[in-house]
């Protein structure tokens, strides 16, 4: 089996508006690039539940095992119940409406495959014939202004689920919350430019060069926790 190398990089920094309220992140993200196996989870909880933070914890918690335990060729319908129900336990006896989380899953292989889901909102790019795509999100129904998440959502239809190769030099998958995709209005540059930067780094000093752009964010007046996790192929 051909074998390629990804770099695996993350961020994530609580937002202005719950610094001021003194409220902790109730982002979540949790990266693993292993010499077989990458795995990168995004989570955000849902701010008006009151374990929102536990809820996205655990989210990311849930899929790193489920996924540990499992063969890659698993299909996504037994995934996402396995990741469920293992939300579920982790939570204990939190109720599962007062945890809600958005989350977002990417899970490669040394060979290059890659799959990708997504529940709720936020945003998910990925390489695929050379060009940077979006995931569907049939969920996140902006124009109701509406999203679901774990805890709400008890429908696999309610999942975008995707399969791509990151066989070429530059293919990447990006991960974010939605207060970062919310403000950025052009995702083919943004893409192929944060990889960029990125690459041109060190891997110890890129982690800390992320963190620096999202807690400087340039948007004005924005509010919500930022979450970013990026995989590109090297």
């Amino acid at each position: 089996m051909l074998t390629v190398a990804f770099q695996v990089h993350s961020a994530s920094v609580v937002g202005p508006g719950h610094l001021q309220s003194g409220l902790p992140n109730q982002d979540t993200v949790q990266v693993r690039n292993g010499r077989k196996q990458w795995v990168a989870v995004v989570s955000d909880g849902m701010g008006s539940k009151p374990h929102a933070a536990l809820g996205s914890k655990m989210a990311c918690r849930a899929a790193h095992q489920v996924i540990k335990e499992s063969d890659f060729t698993i299909s996504d319908r037994e995934l996402v119940q396995n990741l469920y129900r293992r939300w579920l336990l982790l939570l204990g006896e939190i109720n599962p409406r007062d945890a809600v989380a958005t989350i977002l899953i990417a899970w490669g292989c040394a060979d290059g495959k890659c799959r990708l889901l997504q529940l709720g909102d936020g945003v998910a790019l990925f390489t695929h014939g050379g060009t940077t795509r979006i995931l569907d999100s049939r969920n996140q129904q902006a124009f109701l202004n509406e999203t679901t998440g774990l805890g709400i959502s008890k429908k696999m239809s309610d999942w975008s689920c995707a399969h791509t190769d990151l066989f070429k030099l530059g293919d990447h998958v990006i991960l974010m919350t939605d207060g970062i995709s919310d403000d950025i209005e052009d995702f083919d540059q943004f893409a192929p430019d944060l990889i960029s930067s990125l690459t041109s780094k060190g891997s110890r000093y890129s982690k800390c060069w992320l963190k620096k752009q999202l807690t400087e964010w340039p948007t004005p007046f924005h509010t919500d926790d930022k979450t970013i996790a990026v995989v590109s192929r090297r």
